[in-house]
């Protein structure tokens, strides 16, 4: 038997996903309007859009609070009364860990934006989506043995199967994939990949450790972080003239394109805002496994797009039909480990939070009820409940 569970605060993810979907349209739009990538100017908008969204909610959560008002979004409660419960690492360890956070989501920029692009015809348009699950498992271990955060039987499961639906469909990429290319290029083209790929894990982990340990703000975070990447940003762009491509583009195009590719740079200054300020939430309410499924989750759908439009998968129908059938599968499982379909078979079900919560209801176990539910590390039901810490 197969259950589909969709809970309330789903919207939270949905909304993170939309808005990194028309990010990504804007740049389509951008390129094909302009002809031209501006990578280093993105870079900046991309921390600029970090600081001003984690700034404005955490100003506007701070005023909130000395106002004794409830703040209408991002909402999440304290589970201490008093001052002097906190605990936590001491400031030194935070802003390393808040400046490694912010260096792996530098890095997953750089090499998808710079590194990869001499690659660009070696690789598929779909890689990443197809091999995306690579964030949900090296999430799911960094949580397992970094944050010592509990398995159930259903997620250990899928991801065992995750793992084997990735190398098959590695290998199937090394074999069919390369499109005349040398294997050396090939291959480094896909192990960047899988760089920039578990740079969002280590980011993700870092984040979601943060506000667990030491009870910080989320939106002081996402804050801080676009600080440092905008450091980082500055130091690489030294001698690359950044703006150059602006410059030449206002000579050459008319007035009115001109507002138009302000105006695209705005937007995606405004969707980055809103993008990174729901990442670090929903990474923080949920978990970083449960966030990363966005990221692949339409992969199928893609798949099926870049081989009509792009000619993707070499026009070769097996290799397609094949990496279909093995993302329908990576989705599966991965929506099964994030407990959004529940597996009635092999006791997969046993260790759901809904199954938890149905035994602990039950007459005969109601006095054992609040060891059951402490044996959950329940972070996809309701909103999780922390401490923010405003100082």
């Amino acid at each position: 038997m197969i259950k589909f569970k969709l809970r309330k605060n789903l919207i939270y993810l949905f909304v993170y996903y939309i808005s990194w979907y028309i990010r990504k349209i804007v740049t389509i739009i951008f390129e094909n309007t302009f002809d031209f990538y501006p990578s280093f100017i993105f870079l900046f908008l991309m921390t600029l859009g970090e600081i001003f969204g984690g700034l404005t909610i955490f100003l506007y959560q701070y005023i909130s609070l000395k106002r004794k008002k409830d703040s209408k979004i991002f909402t999440i409660k304290s589970i201490y009364d008093s001052e002097d419960k906190k605990v936590g690492d001491h400031l030194l360890k935070k802003i390393i860990l808040v400046f490694f956070a912010a260096f792996f989501d530098f890095m997953e920029f750089v090499i998808s934006s710079f590194f990869l692009s001499p690659f660009d015809n070696n690789i598929s348009p779909s890689f990443d989506l197809r091999f995306g699950a690579i964030t949900t498992i090296s999430s799911s271990l960094l949580c397992i043995y970094a944050l010592k955060a509990k398995t159930g039987k259903h997620q250990i499961i899928s991801q065992r199967i995750m793992i084997m639906c990735l190398l098959i469909s590695l290998i199937f990429e090394l074999c069919y994939g390369s499109g005349g290319v040398s294997f050396g290029n090939c291959l480094v083209a896909r192990l960047l990949c899988f760089g920039y790929l578990i740079c969002i894990s280590y980011n993700d982990c870092i984040e979601k450790y943060l506000v667990n340990t030491n009870f910080t703000s989320p939106f002081k975070i996402v804050m801080i972080e676009g600080i440092f990447e905008f450091i980082m940003s500055s130091f690489l762009s030294i001698g690359k003239a950044p703006f150059k491509e602006i410059k030449m583009k206002y000579n050459e195009i008319s007035p009115g394109y001109f507002v138009l590719l302000i105006f695209l740079f705005i937007l995606y200054l405004i969707l980055s805002a809103i993008l990174n300020s729901y990442k670090i939430y929903c990474n923080v309410i949920y978990s970083p496994m449960a966030k990363s499924l966005m990221d692949y989750l339409m992969s199928p759908f893609f798949c099926i797009y870049y081989f009509i439009r792009d000619n993707d998968f070499n026009k070769n129908y097996f290799y397609f039909f094949i990496s279909e059938f093995i993302v329908i599968i990576i989705v599966f499982f991965g929506c099964v480990y994030n407990e959004y379909i529940i597996l009635y078979c092999f006791d997969m079900e046993r260790e759901t939070i809904d199954e938890i919560i149905e035994r602990a209801n039950l007459l005969e176990n109601i006095p054992d009820k609040n060891n059951l539910c402490a044996d959950y590390d329940d972070e996809d039901d309701d909103i999780s409940e922390y401490k923010i810490n405003f100082e």
